[in-house]
């Protein structure tokens, strides 16, 4: 059997189509390398390559172990969450719609849309978790500039001013993109435009920092001054990343200083070049947090001592006694968890918040650990940005701030509904191939298939067989 036919027979056994060129390449290297060493002993090539081929063993056998180590891995796990949080945030968005329409409020939530968006984001998420992420990589420049012109040309040509604000894409039969949400797809190809970058020296830096601007700069056009802070810091926290990891032939140490100090210098030029509007929005969210500005006290305490007063009157199992009337919330949506709290009991609301927790930092702690630095990277963006916009969340539950965020599972709403899913796909996908996906456009071994080639041979044609 010669090398082709024997690499032929061996990729053969593995089932993920994915593997198989990685695979095959390595295999042939792993020929190569042990026919010139048996051609060093004096065999001619014809001699030193059929030898190579009969000291890996048989290719079935090989193939087989091969397939079980490179076979995709479902997170179950992380899927049953998923789908637990899915339906327990759209019964409490019911339950919490049910008891503000008793006390006199109007209807918020469309329980049947949303199942409707719901069920088509889990069927959007089942595609892109069987879809092959590290192809974004040799587009992601392209997909990112071209993601952002879309959102810009459709605010132009078709925006929806809603308080003379621009944030919102009409579209037919009464729906509406909110292009804000939309801005969090940037993240996962900001991380892979990222991954082009690797190996290179201080220009790469400067580089990644003006990638930050694209997304950043729309979401400052369409007034979302939260969603340009969220953006600006995941985009950090990724390039922080990639400077950590050694991708960069940079002062590590340095540069990690300098990306720190970035968020209070885009701060500062906000105020510097920015609009009127804009710096009065700056000076809310501060106030929101210092609580010390009088001119901008009455936007936003009468959410924040709501709040107060209904997890004072809440209980930790049922409901609550004396806790203010719930036609009065400011915002069901923004609230859900202060509104289980005091409807349901502190247990249900932690153990709400906690369950969505866990899914984020196990999808953070998951994408860390990759071996494919593409899924690594882009894994800690879609986990990141989510547990930034979870921990405002948070805080507006518990009185802290008023941003008025949106946050997964818990927020309502048709478009944050879909571009959630598609993070979370991505997310899922990066799990699945973990043990598969291919290093684009890297040199050295892949996935380590030397080693565990020799491992297995050495445990299929040991002495002690």
């Amino acid at each position: 059997m010669d090398k082709k036919e024997y690499i032929k027979v061996l990729t053969d056994q593995i089932r993920c189509k994915m593997a198989r060129p990685a695979v095959a390449r390595e295999i042939g290297d792993h020929i190569e390398d042990q026919t010139a060493a048996f051609m060093s002993e004096g065999m001619n090539r014809a001699e030193a390559e059929t030898a190579a081929v009969e000291e890996m063993g048989n290719p079935v056998e090989t193939g087989v172990e091969l397939d079980r180590i490179h076979r995709p891995k479902m997170p179950w796990l992380m899927i049953g969450l998923i789908v637990i949080l899915s339906a327990l945030s759209c019964i409490f968005q019911f339950l919490l719609n049910r008891e503000a329409v008793k006390a006199g409020a109007g209807v918020f939530f469309d329980s049947r849309r949303q199942i409707v968006f719901i069920l088509l984001g889990i069927l959007v998420m089942t595609g892109v978790c069987f879809a092959d992420y590290t192809r974004i990589a040799a587009r992601a420049r392209e997909l990112l500039i071209g993601l952002v012109l879309l959102l810009l040309l459709g605010r132009n040509v078709m925006g929806l001013s809603v308080n003379g604000a621009v944030q919102w894409i009409q579209l037919p039969y009464g729906q509406a993109v909110n292009i804000l949400i939309v801005l969090m797809l940037t993240v996962p190809l900001y991380a892979a435009v990222l991954y082009r970058y690797r190996g290179q020296a201080q220009p790469a830096v400067l580089k990644s920092i003006l990638w930050m601007i694209p997304g950043c700069f729309l979401a400052l056009l369409c007034a979302g001054l939260w969603m340009v802070f969220i953006l600006y810091l995941t985009y950090l926290i990724v390039c922080g990343t990639a400077v950590y990891r050694g991708w960069y032939k940079v002062k590590r140490k340095a540069v990690l200083i300098g990306t720190g100090v970035l968020p209070f210098a885009g701060a500062g030029l906000i105020w510097l070049i920015g609009k009127d509007y804009q710096r009065e929005r700056l000076l809310f969210y501060l106030s929101s947090v210092a609580g010390a500005d009088e001119r901008y006290s009455d936007s936003w305490p009468y959410a924040m001592v709501y709040v107060k007063e209904l997890l004072k009157n809440s209980r930790m199992f049922g409901g609550g006694n004396g806790i203010p009337d719930i036609s009065n919330m400011p915002e069901l949506s923004d609230f859900m968890l202060s509104g289980v709290a005091g409807y349901y009991g502190i247990f249900t609301a932690v153990l709400l918040g906690g369950a969505l927790l866990f899914l984020l930092l196990r999808f953070l702690w998951i994408s860390s650990r990759q071996r494919n630095q593409l899924g690594m990277l882009m894994g800690t963006g879609c986990a990141v940005v989510f547990l930034i916009e979870a921990g405002f969340y948070f805080l507006n539950n518990l009185g802290i701030v008023y941003l008025g965020n949106y946050c997964p599972f818990f927020s309502y709403g048709g478009t944050g509904t879909i571009v959630t899913y598609i993070l979370l796909g991505i997310l899922l996908s990066i799990c699945r191939y973990q043990d598969t996906a291919p290093e684009r456009k890297t040199a050295g071994s892949l996935f380590g298939i030397r080693r565990q080639v020799k491992r297995i041979n050495i445990k299929m044609f040991s002495p002690d067989k």
